[in-house]
């Protein structure tokens, strides 16, 4: 009697990962529906570079289950992952049989990376009253907001970097006030030191 995988019902197969999703997005994302023990990302021997699919080992078969019915078709960085029962329990380096890749590697992905993501109107800024800066008007701002708030808005804005990393770099270059306004409420909040801010802002970019 053969013995029995005890991965047997706990392995998924996870395709379409966008270029450039790195194993702990992809862990974030499966993460939603159970704990996920292990997953491994499937690279080209020849190129080093990832084949766009790998493999999800979790805690138990219903959270398997749970991804398989509930994460297949769910989008991360512009595709939709197809996630399905692996064949053979995630060995080996080879996608199932039926995995059709969406058409988007290659030039296709390269030209849409390029192309900075489209955001909706940003609302109009302030007036601001006279011998007043930039900076120390949104630091007058942040100092008025419960910590609670800040924390919710650095969580919402960690969200998007994880879920869109393209449409949180375009939004943070259309609105370098807000990379300021992140900075000041990491401050305001004890969750960075000063020192260590001052290594990486270029001085001469604060907002005007």
């Amino acid at each position: 009697m053969a013995p029995r995988d005890d991965k047997a019902g706990r392995v998924v197969f996870v395709g379409n990962i966008p270029y450039g999703g790195t194993e702990e997005l992809i862990v974030d994302t499966l993460s939603r529906v159970g704990q996920v023990l292990n997953f491994r990302l499937v690279y080209d021997k020849d190129t080093g570079q990832p084949k766009g699919f790998g493999f999800a080992e979790f805690a138990d078969a219903d959270a398997a289950a749970s991804a398989v019915r509930n994460l297949n078709d769910y989008e991360v960085m512009g595709r939709k992952l197809r996630v399905d029962w692996s064949n053979n329990n995630g060995a080996g380096d080879a996608a199932p049989a039926s995995y059709v890749p969406q058409p988007a590697n290659g030039q296709a992905e390269t030209q849409a990376a390029q192309a900075p993501p489209i955001l909706p109107p940003l609302p109009p800024g302030a007036e601001l009253p006279p011998n007043l800066t930039c900076p120390d008007a949104i630091s007058r701002t942040l100092a008025t907001l419960p910590p609670t708030q800040l924390l919710d808005i650095l969580q919402q804005m960690k969200g998007l970097v994880m879920q869109d990393p393209g449409k949180a770099t375009e939004l943070l270059r259309q609105a370098p006030q807000l990379s300021y306004a992140i900075f000041q409420s990491l401050l305001l909040l004890h969750l960075v030191d000063t020192n260590i801010l001052t290594q990486i802002i270029d001085p001469s970019a604060a907002p005007a």
